[in-house]
């Protein structure tokens, strides 16, 4: 699963959980409500205060929600990761840089 710098679905989630618009497009409102989970655990740390920092954590969190969903939502993923060997890996790709990072804890399965 990778995900990369400057999000927009980051970006729009953490711009809806620190000030809450109201009125949001159909589309745009499904793809919040399905990072949402992974991002509001971390609006009740520090980082709330840095927002730079939380668009970088925010973008792993989803990552991480997303290796996790991949690795334990589907019975054929699960089976060829338990019998096959298959490893689901999270990684970010900087948009800045061109690096990708394998994230730690992310990729051990």
């Amino acid at each position: 699963m990778l995900g990369h710098s400057r999000c927009g679905a980051i970006l729009a989630t953490l711009e809806e959980l620190l000030q809450p618009a109201g009125s949001q497009s159909r589309n745009l409102r499904s793809i919040v409500d399905r990072v949402r989970p992974s991002l509001e655990p971390l609006l009740r740390t520090d980082l709330r205060n840095d927002l730079e920092a939380l668009v970088r954590h925010a973008v792993r969190a989803n990552v991480a929600a997303a290796v996790d969903h991949l690795r334990h939502g589907s019975e054929v993923l699960e089976r060829l990761i338990r019998d096959e060997g298959l490893q689901v890996v999270g990684a970010e790709y900087s948009l800045e840089t061109g690096v990708v990072e394998f994230l730690d804890g992310v990729e051990d399965g």
